[in-house]
């Protein structure tokens, strides 16, 4: 039976395949605008989804995209 660590890993790393899906249907190159895209345990012990560095113009196309002025 897997632990709750165990449990919240596999949701992270759902969720960054779905994160890089909907991204790459956006027309994001995932592997080249979000390089550095995973699941990780921070230093306190979180499951969390890094996003990793994006230049500048990959942070404005996904800014236009949040705020609905990208189709």
């Amino acid at each position: 039976m897997p632990t709750d660590k165990q449990a919240e890993h596999e949701t992270a790393r759902e969720a960054t395949d779905r994160l890089a899906l909907v991204l790459e249907d956006a027309g994001f190159d995932v592997g080249q605008d979000f390089p550095g895209l995973h699941d990780a345990i921070d230093r306190r012990g979180t499951v969390v989804v890094r996003l990793g560095d994006v230049t500048p113009s990959v942070a404005d196309q996904l800014a236009e995209l949040l705020s609905g002025a990208r189709p």
